[in-house]
């Protein structure tokens, strides 16, 4: 399709910024109302008609909110109603220069985090929404069907609602008004899950979108109308090695200066999920001059998940041989075998740990030894609702918007384990196969019943949280017609936010203790074993038997269990320990004031400089257990924390354009993220192994910790050419403050140690870096060639821990991968429209601490959980087979690329996740 230059104009108006719904968020903050001609050149210079179809207009969007926008953003535009050019939001943000993200357990990309950095606010139509009782958002709740667009903000400005130190992601719902006349769009798609494979059907999505509008006598009135459902049964495989611990610590005759996983495990995560979604917008437009909306949308997530995780300790055979390897190393050893904290020298003789040579083991052999298989079945649900209303009035230079929004977020988890097992003939294990974890046991004994007995404990974990936000924002902005002041914006946001959490985690041990009572004289049906899917890294895939997880979904079986186990039959109260009420009231305010000016006829210069002024009140109550030293008896204490920050977030920003399509922009903002209630949780709760390799654990949460705060500086330099072609180079500096991590340390609680995990406020931190990208369209080619392109954007970042004396100082924060990029190439011709593109994370440290049991050469100064360097291709291929219908072919990760982790050092190989193959394929109406 070709349109003229002023048509594109008023196209790119209506479908991104004529429709400022969001308070607070007028032209200054959403970038999408400054788009002039979505394909245009950096210039008005450009003549002729221009092509916007397909990628390439939802590219030549995407570059042009880049360029007029006063902050540094980066943006996806929908090619059409109900397609981003990715299948799943968290997918799209993946591509933005600097966004990295992870696999999750289900197989889909999740998180978020720019520059490496994970505090990020998220907003709806420029509304604050989460999931849950967390900060975040979970990306992959929202379809990507159901956006037009994703804004990634990396600096800030004073209308911009607080909470990022990393910056924001505004994703943007369509409204009413941007359909002209009667709309009818949809969309149908099948998923074939490689990992999944012929076990399952094909996994569908579709979506629906409704609109009209009508001549109210007064005005114009528009409503629309959109749904989407997707479902998918997937399944995906988990290997690792267990903790590292020196031999010496296993069976008789074992070699006694070497250090190796004390087992195997493996995993495998299986069965379906569904995400309906529906949103809605009213619209009503009295005069031009006014607009007054009402909008909603709900969110679900409904989840029926199996795990199937089979363990092998090695250490409790009766023999254990080892493959020495050529690498030794100091490491400071326990009497147990594994690390120890406190090593016996001159200054502390009291000290029961030894610093020892140990080799490493490549594999081993272990006979005899303890095995079990642990059945999870999981159910969950998450429901988010929001609803909002509002208006924008425009009076002469004034414009006026005012919005009030309420959200409520639910999210309830059951989860259900049952662990069997026995003692099988052999173990076989390489530690290090291509970076990866292998083993094998002769003859599958997983897969025989004879001998199979309760193992371990049984666990229940039953939570519920919910959060409900409300929220009223107003600000009003003044245009000036001439001088060096551009415009003065002021406003206000008042919120509430309520959240509650409750969970009971925990069980019995098996009942006359491990491998004691046999499975079949629990009077469970005969059929309560099945099939388990196999674990590629695990007797080459083969097959092994689990209780049927769907028996551990059905109240009658529970019931049963809960009575072998030897407690009550009843569903298990919620435990006071673990939960928590929170209420947090904050206020903010805002000033700024825009500005430009000339200084030649090719140059000039405009900007803004701001502040916001926040407040937040907090009243959090939660509970622990206190335990009597004269008694040895515990109680249950109520502890209630309040807490008031208040905060001044000052921003200035300059851009300057030289002409030509050449531009340098320059932004400082300061920045917080607030803890999330659970960090905030004053209680204390902790849970007692049963499994003698597996160490008691616990968990606290911090009330006296204090919002993160950073000093952001970026810079670019940028050029637009042709007809959306771009390139750019920014530079970008991050001063941290109070950083938020998880550590962990011993207690000693009841005369067990425990490693519990709590928050702390890190101290100080750096972050800097360099991102270049572009895109460029080679119009310049032979006709049949000039429908081709190519995108790319790289990002180096160089991140440290200034601590003094912290014992990460020096280190990279946790979470940031020095290198990152995309590339890909484009083809858009003849009703083609396809892409290909590579992403690419390097290795970076992520998760806890590991300051657990697991050893580390002394040369180490903490452990660490690393992730591999990784990169995924992915592709996508649309027809137009009408002007109103489109086929479309996609593909995920194609190459087949893994996960592996690793502990501390890439030689310390941890585990490998068997990240999956997707192919899609659908179609597309508009009418």
């Amino acid at each position: 399709m070709k349109i003229s230059l002023r048509a594109s104009v008023t196209l790119i108006a209506l479908a991104g910024g004529a429709h400022i719904a969001e308070a607070q968020t007028g032209s200054a903050a959403d970038p999408s109302a400054n788009q002039t001609a979505a394909g245009a050149s950096a210039s008005n210079e450009q003549e002729g008609d221009i092509v916007v179809t397909g990628i390439r207009q939802s590219l030549a969007r995407a570059a042009e909110i880049k360029r007029q926008s006063t902050a540094v953003v980066d943006s996806i535009v929908a090619e059409d109603i109900g397609k981003l050019p990715d299948l799943t939001t968290a997918s799209a943000l993946q591509r933005v220069p600097g966004v990295q993200v992870v696999v999750g357990g289900n197989n889909e990309i999740v998180g978020a985090r720019i520059r490496g950095l994970d505090d990020i606010i998220t907003t709806l139509n420029g509304r604050e929404i989460f999931t849950g009782v967390g900060r975040g958002f979970s990306f992959q709740d929202l379809p990507a069907e159901a956006l037009a667009g994703v804004d990634v903000y990396k600096s800030n400005s004073a209308e911009r609602l607080e909470g990022g130190v990393a910056g924001g992601v505004n994703m943007r719902l369509r409204r009413a008004l941007d359909f002209k006349e009667l709309t009818i769009a949809g969309s149908a798609r099948a998923t074939y899950l490689q990992e999944a494979g012929s076990k399952n059907t094909l996994n569908p999505a579709v979506s629906l979108l409704v609109a009209n509008r009508w001549d109210a006598g007064e005005g114009e009135i528009a409503a629309m109308a959109s749904v989407s459902y997707q479902r998918n049964k997937y399944a995906r495989p988990v290997a690792w090695n267990d903790w590292t611990r020196a031999t010496s610590a296993g069976p008789a005759g074992s070699p006694p200066d070497l250090h190796a996983p004390t087992g195997f495990a493996a995993a495998i995560e299986f069965g379906k999920y569904e995400r309906p979604q529906a949103n809605f917008s009213l619209e009503w437009a009295p005069d031009t001059d006014t607009k007054i909306y009402v909008e909603g949308l709900f969110a679900g997530y409904r989840g029926n998940v199996y795990q199937a995780r089979p363990t092998f300790r090695a250490f409790t055979g009766t023999s254990f041989e080892a493959t020495v390897g050529d690498t030794c190393e100091d490491f400071a050893v326990g009497p147990d075998g594994y690390y120890s904290g406190n090593v016996r020298s001159p200054t502390n003789p009291t000290g029961t740990g030894t610093i020892r040579q140990l080799c490493n083991a490549t594999g081993y052999t272990a006979r005899n030894l303890e095995y079990y298989t642990a059945t999870v079945a999981n159910k969950a649900r998450t429901d988010i609702y929001v609803i909002a209303t509002g208006f924008n009035k425009q009076i002469g230079a004034l414009s006026w918007n005012t919005d009030i929004s309420y959200e409520t977020s639910t999210n309830r988890n059951d989860s259900f384990r049952v662990d069997i097992g026995k003692r099988i003939a052999e173990l076989v294990q390489v530690r290090d196969n291509n970076h990866e974890v292998q083993a094998t046991m002769p003859g599958n004994p997983m897969n025989d019943p004879a001998g199979l007995a309760f193992a371990n404990g049984m666990t229940e974990d039953i939570n519920r949280s919910r959060g409900t936000l409300w929220s009223v924002m107003s600000d009003a902005k003044y245009d000036f017609d001439a001088g060096l002041l551009d415009y003065v914006q002021a406003g206000v946001r008042v919120a509430r936010r309520k959240a509650g959490f409750e969970q009971y985690l925990g069980g019995p041990p098996a009942p006359g203790g491990s491998f004691v009572t046999p499975l079949t004289a629990a009077g469970l049906p005969s059929d309560i074993l099945s099939q388990a899917p196999g674990v590629p890294q695990m007797n080459d895939g083969a097959s092994f038997l689990q209780i049927d997880p769907r028996y551990l979904t059905q109240e009658a079986i529970k019931r049963q269990l809960r009575t072998l186990y030897g407690i009550s039959p009843d569903t298990p109260a919620y435990d006071p320990t673990r939960d928590y009420d929170a209420q947090e009231k904050s206020y903010a305010g805002f000033l700024q004031a825009g500005y430009e000016f000339s200084l030649s006829d090719a140059i000039s210069v405009d900007g803004m400089v701001g502040a916001r002024l926040t407040r937040t009140d907090r009243d959090i109550a939660g509970s622990g257990r206190v335990t009597d030293p004269a008694t040895g008896t515990s109680r249950v204490v109520l502890v209630n924390r309040s807490t008031s920050d208040t905060d001044l977030l000052p921003n200035a920003s300059a851009r300057i354009q030289f002409g030509g399509g050449l531009q340098a922009r320059f932004n400082y903002s300061k920045t917080l993220s607030r803890p999330s209630f659970g960090q905030l949780n004053p209680g204390l709760s902790y849970v007692v192994s049963y499994v003698s390799t597996i160490q008691n654990s616990g968990s606290g949460g911090n009330p006296d910790l204090r919002p993160q705060k950073a000093d952001s500086f970026d810079a670019s330099l940028e050029y637009y050419f042709g007809r959306s072609n771009y390139v750019s180079v920014v530079g970008f500096y991050r001063d941290i403050t109070d950083r938020i991590i998880n550590g962990t340390e011993v207690r000693t609680i009841d005369g067990l140690q425990y490693v519990i995990s709590t928050p702390r406020n890190l101290g100080s931190a750096k972050i800097k870096g360099v991102e270049v990208g572009g895109q460029l369209f080679f119009d310049f080619l032979p006709e049949g060639l000039d429908g081709a392109g190519v995108i790319g954007n790289f990002t180096v970042i160089d991140s440290e821990v200034t601590t003094p004396g912290d014992r990460l100082q020096g280190l990279p924060l946790l979470g940031v991968s020095k290198y990152n990029y995309n590339v890909g190439l484009i083809y858009e011709k003849y009703g083609i429209s396809a892409r290909m593109i590579y992403t690419y994370r390097s290795k970076y440290f992520d998760g806890d601490i590991t300051n657990g049991l697991s050893l580390r050469p002394v040369s180490l100064p903490v452990g660490l959980n690393g992730i591999r360097a990784a990169g995924r291709l992915d592709f996508g291929l649309n027809y137009d087979v009408t002007p109103n219908i489109t086929v479309s072919l996609a593909g995920t990760n194609i190459t087949g690329q893994k996960t592996r982790n690793f502990e501390s050092r890439e030689d310390f190989v941890r585990e490998v996740r068997n990240d999956d193959t997707t192919y899609s394929l659908g179609v597309r109406f508009n009418f």
